[in-house]
């Protein structure tokens, strides 16, 4: 028997490249079979559904916090501290129920008020009794009694009158002594110039003797106004005109105007004696200049006693008009004192009536809503101490909505709570539609009447209230509503046809939303209203995207 054997043969170069030009042919046909399916897997699935028409019932929704309708406010007008709390929150009471209990302590209003009344009294019985006033002052002003302006101003004039008159009366005596001393000098000038050159011109005597004469004249007069004056004074005044010091005044005028006409008449005499004589000798001259100077000097001694008593008058009417100016002043600051204790009085007097004793009552029956404070604090005129939610009174919650949305709104329409199953009893109903003072140009303010009696004022509440159903032509699902800075749009579905079968193309399509509700929209664009919208995505999808079909490979 013969041994064969079998040797496999060595492959070579041209059975090497046909075995790989097999293999790519093997895989290009299976990747050519299956790239639709691969393709698919790498694309984000999108769900579609076609847009048609529909109706679309708007619900409007907001969130309010609940407030009492005309909410009683309790205050005191007193701070005072809190020993307890009697009632608590959600309490219903009825007026004149004790809500506080308070420390059996004097108001801090009330103290300070009492201590200021107390401080004005004292400085008023201080100023009263310092000694700057007269006896019969301080008895009118203890006995509440006031001087008018009128009177004040009357006395004043008085007083101001006299010391005008006895200044005046004062400057005109110093007047004419100066004028007299000036006189006497001039004239022993003269007398000294005639011993020296003893003719005396009789026209030097003929001036003096004119200018005597009119002096007299003006003495004469003065002399006559002031004896008119005091006659009417003493007819006026028959029982005490001797102490009235107007007529006091006068009569020193007529004195005065005497002793100026005496000396006037004796100058005139002895300038006539030597007018007659035209001539002296030296030792004539001697002897008159010696009689002339004697009278200056006694017409010089009356008027310094004129004088005298001129400046004790002024003196006298100075301090009469300053201690009745102080007196004025005294007498309004005592009276502004007693009218601001009197006033200090009744506010303590108010504070007392008005003092809560040991209490807080409620002034009104209904539900307590808020409290404002626990024992140990006090309590602040300023702010309320607790509120009260008046029986009889309604519930109120408020939110904004766009004036769009308000206009199918009216007033009566009923709401609902967003989370209808928390409540067992409740109603709310639109009460008003008012511009939001916030947002005039945009917004309106709806507001609820809410009742129920699991809500209290301070909690919050989420209403939805509806529109009525309206139909449109185009509705897609509120989802597939999309928004840039372009506006809003909507992606849709386009198919192409390839050699490995229909490509899906994202496109975009700009709409306007014209309404919507929870789930729909109704939209208007350049649609024929048979296309497919997309609604989710697996993953992001912008316009241009090729995208697979959910439920299609």
């Amino acid at each position: 028997m013969s041994e064969v054997t079998n040797q496999r043969r060595q492959k070579t170069r041209k059975d090497i490249i046909k075995d790989i030009a097999i293999a790519f042919l093997t895989i290009l046909l299976l990747l050519t079979f299956f790239s639709n399916t691969i393709m698919n897997y790498s694309l984000p699935e999108v769900a579609i559904q076609q847009i048609n028409s529909g109706s679309i019932s708007p619900m409007i929704r907001g969130t309010g916090t609940v407030e009492a309708e005309s909410p009683y406010n309790v205050k005191v007008t007193q701070e005072r501290v809190i020993q307890s709390v009697a009632v608590a929150e959600g309490d219903h009471v009825e007026k004149g129920d004790i809500l506080y209990n308070l420390e059996d302590k004097e108001s801090t209003e009330l103290t300070d008020a009492k201590t200021k009344l107390e401080e004005l009294t004292q400085a008023y019985e201080t100023s009263l009794f310092s000694g700057d006033l007269k006896d019969e002052t301080i008895t009118r002003i203890r006995q509440g009694k006031t001087t008018t302006f009128d009177q004040y101003q009357a006395k004043l004039k008085e007083a101001t009158d006299r010391y005008n008159a006895a200044k005046d009366a004062d400057l005109a005596v110093q007047a004419q002594i100066d004028e007299l001393t000036q006189s006497q000098a001039y004239t022993a000038a003269q007398y000294n110039y005639d011993e020296a050159t003893p003719s005396y011109t009789d026209a030097e005597i003929t001036y003096r003797l004119a200018e005597l004469g009119e002096l007299i004249e003006e003495a004469t007069n003065s002399q006559t106004s002031a004896k008119e004056r005091m006659d009417e004074l003493k007819t006026a005044h028959p029982s005490n005109y001797q102490k009235n010091k107007n007529y006091q005044q006068a009569s020193l005028q007529y004195e005065t105007a005497s002793a100026q006409i005496d000396q006037f008449n004796d100058e005139k005499t002895q300038l006539e004696i030597a007018q007659a004589s035209n001539t002296k000798d030296t030792s004539q001259v001697t002897t008159q200049a010696g009689q002339v100077d004697n009278d200056f000097t006694r017409q010089l001694a009356s008027l310094q006693d004129t004088k005298n008593k001129t400046a004790a008058e002024l003196e006298d009417a100075t301090n009469d008009r300053t201690e009745l100016l102080t007196e004025i002043g005294k007498e309004i600051e005592l009276c502004n004192q007693r009218d601001d204790i009197a006033e200090q009085q009744k506010t303590v007097d108010k504070l007392v009536a008005e003092s809560t004793g040991g209490k807080i009552e409620a002034p009104v029956a209904g539900t307590v809503t808020s409290l404002a404070l626990k024992a140990g604090e006090s309590t602040n005129p300023e702010e309320a101490v607790a509120v009260i939610q008046v029986d009889g009174k309604d519930m109120v919650t408020s939110f904004s909505v766009t004036i769009d949305q308000a206009k199918n709104l009216k007033v009566g329409d009923p709401a609902e709570p967003q989370n209808a199953w928390y409540y067992t009893d409740f109603k709310a109903t639109l009460k008003s539609i008012t511009t939001d003072t916030q947002n005039p140009n945009t917004k309106k303010l709806l507001t609820f009447v809410i009742k129920s009696p699991e809500v209290q004022a301070g909690q919050s509440v989420s209403l939805q209230i509806g529109q009525k159903s309206e139909e449109y032509d185009l509705t897609v699902p509120a989802g597939a509503i999309r928004t840039d800075s372009n506006g809003k749009f909507i992606l849709i579905v386009k198919s192409k046809s390839s050699p490995l079968g229909n490509r899906y193309i994202a496109t975009r399509v700009d709409v306007e939303v014209v309404a919507s509700d929870d789930t729909t929209a109704a939209i208007t664009g350049s649609l024929e209203g048979d296309e497919y919208v997309i609604t989710t995505a697996t993953n992001p999808v912008n316009a241009g995207n090729q995208v697979r079909l959910a439920n299609n490979q």
